[in-house]
């Protein structure tokens, strides 16, 4: 399983995730307005208060970048599960 470790693939498919999940955080928060509760990744702040655009800008893949792909990969998937 470490082989796929940082993987172009995995990141991408970590970020579509990420712009799905996100999209319907978005839909629910238009109906009931933000909900405020400490972000799991980032406990010093709150989950909705997260400038997800710039996550996801700075944990992308960088071609011949092996160990800060991997990183990303882990950094990408713990804002999953934060979502």
């Amino acid at each position: 399983m470490s082989e796929l470790l940082g993987r172009r693939d995995c990141i991408e498919s970590l970020r579509k995730d990420l712009v799905d999940l996100q999209g319907a955080i978005l839909e629910v928060f238009s109906r009931t307005g933000p909900v405020r509760f400490p972000s799991w990744k980032f406990p010093d702040k709150l989950s909705c208060h997260l400038d997800m655009l710039a996550l996801m800008e700075r944990y992308d893949f960088i071609d011949g970048e092996d160990t800060f792909n991997q990183h990303s990969h882990i950094v990408l998937l713990e804002l999953v599960i934060d979502r």
